[in-house]
């Protein structure tokens, strides 16, 4: 059931509309006064705002930029009796989606609040539909707009249609499973199972019969025989989770089945021919475990035909904001949330030594507890609020306060310049429409007419 929150000074037209949309099925809550529409609106979930435009103190208007503001996910008509075009234009520049005189005529409002349901519906099933899709297609989940990333999507491209092992290496936490699922659905082997296997340290006779299986009789309750992970991934990929911890054991065998392509199960004498693809991630320093005796040399060479090594996120220059802006619209769909000024300064400053997982739930945590939708500086964890405050005393007159403050400069003389026409500024600075957004956010400048 539709949620509609009517805002309109005068009671009788509030009880007249409020009874015509609930007869249509609606859910309805209304508030008498601008600043209690606003309240209303903020702490509860809504398809469609219907307010007056005139009302006293706040008008209908002032809620309308307020709401925008927070960016909240909301269809917003304005209703009024002093009906002009200026007044129409410049509540749809606010983000209006529509535009209502009085007197309200029953058959066309009941028209107009469908529309803008419907629009909304339709705008949330897109969103489930992105994110569908980035789970279906990783390659679209390895976001980031740096050179690094570019280089690494391109980089997955040829190398899944390649044939061949893969060994992908990078700090934890920078997206490493993530790729070897983009690898597997992009190679010729997408519609082959996709098998992961962690080399975490545990019980080695474990790992060996689960990796290999095995025979039956293989040992006191082996009843059955049982195929081990590499049978199950024949005719597509398997992946190593962290291989540099396998056990030297365990790394002779399998090197033994990337030069043969034979298996044979814990226990059975004959060996399986199988077609795998096999791909192993690390965080760990292979060559300098091969140095010290912890990893094959041969079986190195053998998972190293194509490497794959990601980036931390401190080395993605700009990706850190478009890492934000993807996790919000995850984790807020229903009620989008803002970031103020100074939570984007310290997101901006801080390290992520946990790379875009530890980013990822920063945001989750700062959306489940941000007041009125907004994520201010409090919201953020203790580690990312003290690196902003040592950045802020190390950069106190130094070279990244000037080119911050020159930036700033740069982009309000444009503002003025080109009277706060966006798309005139973006190009103004070389920069595109959402970049010259975040950077207009981080500086804490407003758009024209907030």
């Amino acid at each position: 059931m539709a949620r509609i929150l009517l805002i309109d000074d005068d009671p009788g037209a509030l009880s007249t509309l409020s009874v015509m949309l609930r007869h249509e099925g609606y859910a309805v809550e209304t508030a008498e006064t601008g600043e209690r529409g606003l309240e209303l609106a903020l702490s509860g979930i809504f398809d469609v705002v219907l307010s007056d435009m005139r009302m006293p103190g706040m008008s209908g208007l002032d809620v309308l930029r307020q709401l925008r503001e927070r960016r909240m996910d909301t269809g917003l008509i304005i209703m009024t009796g002093y009906g002009t075009i200026e007044a129409a234009v410049e509540a749809m520049k606010l983000g209006a989606v529509d535009f209502v005189q009085k007197p309200v005529f029953r058959d066309e409002l009941l028209m107009r609040v469908s529309s803008a349901v419907e629009r909304r519906q339709l705008a949330r099933q897109v969103r489930v539909l992105e994110r569908r899709l980035d789970v279906a297609d990783p390659l679209r989940a390895l976001i980031g707009e740096s050179e690094p990333m570019i280089r690494v999507r391109e980089l997955v491209r040829r190398v899944a249609i390649a044939p061949g092992t893969v060994l992908i290496t990078g700090e934890t936490g920078t997206g490493k499973e993530l790729v070897a699922r983009a690898i597997h659905t992009e190679s010729p082997r997408a519609a082959g199972p996709f098998v992961t296997f962690s080399c975490a340290p545990v019980s080695e006779t474990q790992l060996d019969h689960e990796l290999f299986g095995h025979a039956k009789g293989a040992f006191a309750g082996a009843t059955a025989a049982r195929k081990g992970l590499i049978e199950y991934a024949d005719g597509g990929t398997l992946l190593f989770d962290e291989v540099g911890l396998l056990p030297r054991d365990l790394q002779a065998k399998l090197d033994r089945v990337l030069d043969s392509g034979e298996v044979r199960r814990v226990g059975a004498f004959e060996s399986r021919t199988v077609d795998v693809r096999f791909i192993a991630v690390t965080n760990a320093d292979l060559a300098a475990a091969v140095a010290d005796g912890r990893f094959r040399a041969d079986l190195l060479h053998r998972l190293n035909v194509h490497l794959v090594h990601l980036p931390p996120l401190r080395e993605r220059s700009g990706d850190t904001e478009v890492l934000v802006e993807h996790f919000l619209k995850v984790y807020s769909v229903n009620a989008p949330c803002e970031i103020s000024a100074g939570a984007w300064r310290a997101l901006l400053s801080y390290q992520f030594p946990g790379n875009v997982r530890e980013l990822e739930h920063i945001v989750q945590r700062a959306v489940a507890i941000a007041q009125d939708r907004t994520i201010d500086l409090a919201d953020l964890p203790e580690a990312v609020i003290a690196a902003a405050e040592a950045a802020v005393h190390a950069d106190e007159g130094g070279v990244a306060a000037a080119r911050d403050r020159t930036e700033r400069n740069e982009i309000l003389t444009s503002l003025n310049r080109h009277h706060g026409d966006l798309v005139a500024v973006a190009a103004d600075l070389h920069v595109s429409r959402t970049t010259l957004w975040r950077l207009m956010r981080k500086h804490g400048i407003r758009t024209p007419g907030e």
